[in-house]
């Protein structure tokens, strides 16, 4: 089998979807087979709980694998039509299977729930440049209390490129201005930096003390 690379960036494994599609647990990874083209080829569809993905298809006549439709540059003709049945499987089972997982720190995730549970509003993202930013409003003013987003430290003049997800959140200037330590609470990054600051969803800020930070910013948002 091989694998398939970048299929479910920044995706992850719904197993109850997995299993409703008829995928089959075996030896800790799930198992899909289906029939393409008339029966022609037999498709197996492999998933491992670490996201990985591997496919292979068999001539049924032959009882070969065949492999054509992964060369780009044989793709013509028949070769092609087998390819975009391949891809509509493999795109069908993406879409019924997983879910999107843009922030991946489970700060991040008990943020994301803190705010739908309490106020029920969920992440928008609005930038095709920029997937991994979303912003979240309050509905009765369509303002917004909090920006997710993904940076690099440096970003914030911190010593290092490693990626952090951070929020950006509102307050009152004299608040904005307590808060500011360049350690724990940043100016806010591509934010009006008197109304706005950043905080780093890794554990340097207890989560809260950014929950009453949050409550504060959708209070402002009216």
């Amino acid at each position: 089998m091989r694998e398939v690379k970048d299929f479910i960036k920044d995706k992850k494994i719904d197993l109850k979807r997995l299993e409703k599609f008829g995928f089959k647990l075996k030896d800790n990874s799930y198992y899909y087979d289906i029939f393409l083209l008339n029966n022609q080829f037999k498709m197996t569809i492999k998933i491992n709980l670490d996201n990985s993905i591997f496919t292979e298809i068999i001539d049924v006549e032959t009882n070969e694998t065949y492999v054509l439709h992964l060369l780009e540059e044989r793709r013509n003709g028949y070769i092609e039509k087998v390819y975009k049945t391949y891809s509509e499987v493999l795109d069908k089972i993406k879409k019924e299977c997983f879910e999107d997982e843009i922030f991946k720190t489970d700060y991040t995730k008990e943020i994301i729930n803190y705010i739908k549970n309490k106020y029920g509003d969920e992440l928008e993202f609005l930038w095709e440049r920029s997937p991994k930013t979303a912003v979240v409003r309050r509905k009765n003013s369509k303002k917004w209390y909090a920006v997710i987003l993904t940076l690099s430290r440096r970003k914030l003049n911190l010593d290092s490129d490693e990626a952090v997800e951070v929020i950006n959140l509102h307050n009152s200037p004299e608040e904005i201005e307590k808060l500011i330590d360049n350690k724990r609470y940043f100016p806010a990054y591509h934010m009006n930096k008197k109304h706005w600051c950043t905080i780093c969803l890794d554990g340097t800020v207890e989560l809260e003390k950014i929950y009453r930070l949050i409550d504060i910013s959708y209070e402002l948002a009216k």
